[in-house]
């Protein structure tokens, strides 16, 4: 009688433990899932938050300067237009400058959706025509203008190892009456800022430094 009790004793102590194991089990399947779930959410919400920023997909930088272009009348890509795809502001954009007719047109394109969000321009012409609240009498365009690319290769020329997706900034520019290229790289830990002549390809201008200063 004693030994039955025992087995039956054991028998309990069995399934209990058996059922604790389960249980165990069990807990852990649910934890995983709802691990995994959360995982899968968070991938969701960052690839959402990506696109929404433009970091990924949206408007190739071709698609962008056709947008350019629609708002210029007559501008083509004769190699005078500057494209910097930058993040400013919690969202991805193309700054993109185009010299057409003697007139500097600078646009930030939405890079998720080809948005134009802002537009600004600048007039070159001798004439004294005011343009953004400034009079350009003494502004006189080039006779000739050596083209924003070779004034990225020039600046490029003077940073050994650079490329061409090192450089930051390449715009044009008229300071005191004189009509020149601004080139900005960053490359190994140092800002490199130029400033060129449009019309001859002169370096007026070159300062360097550390990203860190």
């Amino acid at each position: 009688m004693e030994n039955k009790n025992t087995e039956n004793k054991n028998m309990e102590n069995l399934n209990a433990e058996n059922a604790v194991e389960k249980d165990g089990k069990g807990k852990g399947k649910k934890k995983g899932v709802i691990a995994a779930v959360i995982v899968a959410a968070v991938v969701v919400i960052a690839l959402i938050a990506c696109w929404f920023m433009g970091v990924i997909g949206g408007i190739s930088e071709a698609e962008a300067k056709e947008i350019a272009y629609g708002q210029v009348q007559g501008a083509t890509d004769d190699g005078s237009t500057s494209v910097i795809k930058e993040f400013d502001d919690g969202r991805m954009t193309y700054d993109i400058q185009i010299v057409h007719d003697n007139t500097i047109y600078e646009f930030s394109i939405l890079a998720r959706n080809g948005d134009v969000v802002n537009t600004d321009m600048e007039s070159i012409n001798q004439g004294g025509s005011a343009v953004n609240g400034q009079s350009n009498a003494s502004q006189t365009a080039p006779s000739s203008d050596i083209g924003v690319d070779k004034a990225k290769e020039i600046a490029l020329a003077q940073v050994s190892g650079a490329s061409a997706s090192d450089i930051t900034k390449a715009n044009a520019e008229m300071d005191d009456g004189r009509y020149m290229y601004e080139v900005e790289i960053v490359y190994d830990q140092m800002d490199y800022d130029f400033e060129i002549d449009a019309a001859t390809g002169e370096i007026i201008s070159q300062t360097s430094e550390s990203v860190y200063d």
